[in-house]
């Protein structure tokens, strides 16, 4: 059987958090689930290629000319709800190529059967995917009963929607490295990185609750690789794909500090020389660690900081003391790490005071950089509950989004959400203290990623 792994390329980009002006900016960064997947099926010599339509920036035309050259048998797609429409596109081309589709990702897991219901899809699978397209792609080459693969979504002979269990892995050092030779490795950057950059996982699984967040079957258990493979991973890329800097994916890094320490003393011990950036908490570090992941390459920490509001980040479900925060902040300027502040504006009961809040609060913790997020309920989201329960947005909102691609944005959940972000955002990045700070830090290795970053910030339509 040959199997086929795409990432669709986003057209429309509704009902995201970021801004469009800068959304069209931010760069590419590797689709890890498919790389994974792809590399687990390799190892049992199944014929598998993977299309990042998005790196790529393929029409849809070209799109379907690259599918039909690879003559496939079986389609995985991976898909975010902001994104499913330009996804299901790809599935109807796949079965027009006379494929099965299989879909995996946030949103068949968020809307399972509406999503199956509504379009072209064969399969859709739940929790994480390795293990269960192995278990799919066998089923369908020696037509086994697929009652018996785990995780898969389905109709069966009858018509009745069957969903078999979420898989999880439970050994992630199980799983080879990620398939980044099927990808076109030299086309991801970020405007956060510096140079060509690779995504290395970390684990899998978010120990915290916050409201705005959709938590995947895989989130509920935390599963952390050993650190000897993953420094054995980080080798690879840095000598096989010459990669100047790596992101580390994890919800936070750091919240396991006996790993941290070992994964740093690993790095430090094998003289491994790579700029490495991470996403952490505040509360999830102290002097000490950063001292030490500074001299293992630490160059950035990306912080949930979310609000400035004492109120919103309680009902945010974030659990963090301002305190802690500033402490953090800190801590990472007196090591010379770069801090990266993510936040949100338009939550749940947000007033014109608690925006304020926040935006006094940025300026006393002094980011290195920041990304300005609009509240947006997502399926399966305790803010969704909220915002439905007071009558903001209606309970069949997202079903109506799927039926329906030129359906309206959801709601914003406070007027002019918009215009405070685009104001925040120039507030930041427009004051002297900010742009002083850049052009000293100008480069020739850095000027295109400051060019686009700001083309992104002028195009915004805030005063």
């Amino acid at each position: 059987m040959n199997v086929l792994l795409v990432r669709s390329r986003p057209t429309k980009l509704e009902n995201t958090r970021l801004p469009k002006s800068l959304a069209s900016e931010v760069g590419y960064v590797m689709p890890l689930g498919i790389a994974s997947i792809a590399a687990y099926l390799r190892r049992q010599r199944i014929a598998v290629s993977i299309i990042d339509a998005e790196a790529e920036e393929l029409s849809l035309a070209d799109l379907k000319s690259r599918m039909a050259n690879a003559k496939p048998d079986l389609v995985g797609i991976t898909s975010m709800t902001p994104t499913i429409h330009d996804d299901v596109k790809v599935a109807a081309i796949a079965k027009e190529l006379g494929a099965k589709v299989v879909i995996g990702g946030p949103h068949i897991n968020a809307m399972p059967e509406d999503t199956m219901r509504i379009f072209p899809i064969d399969f859709g699978i739940l929790g994480e995917g390795e293990y269960p397209m192995l278990r799919l792609v066998r089923a369908l080459s020696d037509k086994e009963p697929l009652k018996d693969v785990p995780g898969i979504i389905y109709f069966n002979e009858n018509k009745k929607f069957i969903m078999n269990p979420p898989y999880i892995h439970e050994n992630l050092d199980e799983l080879p490295f990620p398939a980044r030779d099927l990808l076109p490795y030299q086309r991801y950057s970020s405007i956060i990185s510096k140079g060509r950059l690779a995504t290395v996982c970390v684990g899998r699984g978010c120990p915290f609750t916050c409201g705005f967040c959709f938590k995947q079957p895989s989130d509920k258990k935390i599963r952390y690789r050993d650190y000897k493979s993953l420094v054995d991973e980080v080798e690879e890329v840095v000598n096989r794909y010459g990669v100047s800097e790596i992101n580390f994916v994890s919800d936070s890094m750091t919240v396991k500090e006996n790993f941290m320490v070992s994964f740093c003393q690993e790095l430090i011990e094998r003289k491994i020389k790579i700029s490495w950036i991470a996403a952490t908490r505040a509360d999830c570090v102290t002097p000490k660690l950063l001292k030490l992941m500074k001299s293992a390459g630490c160059r950035s920490l990306r912080f949930g900081v979310e609000s400035g509001s004492e109120r919103i980040l309680k009902l945010m479900g974030k659990n963090l003391d301002k305190q802690k925060i500033i402490q953090a902040f800190k801590w990472a300027r007196e090591e010379n790490i770069e801090t990266f502040a993510y936040l949100i504006i338009g939550y749940f009961s947000e007033t014109e005071e608690t925006v304020r809040e926040t935006l006094s609060f940025v300026k006393k913790l002094n980011p290195d950089l920041l990304m300005y997020n609009i509240a947006t309920p997502l399926p399966v989201t305790k803010l969704l509950e909220q915002v439905v329960d007071a009558g903001m947005v209606p309970r069949d909102y997202w079903r109506n989004f799927l039926l329906d691609e030129n359906y309206p944005r959801i709601p914003y959940l406070f007027k002019d959400a918009e215009k405070w972000v685009e104001k925040a955002y120039r507030e930041f990045f427009f004051s002297p203290r900010f742009v002083l700070k850049k052009i000293l830090q100008i480069r020739p290795s850095n000027i295109r990623i400051y060019l686009k970053a700001f083309r992104g910030l002028l195009r915004l339509k805030g005063q």
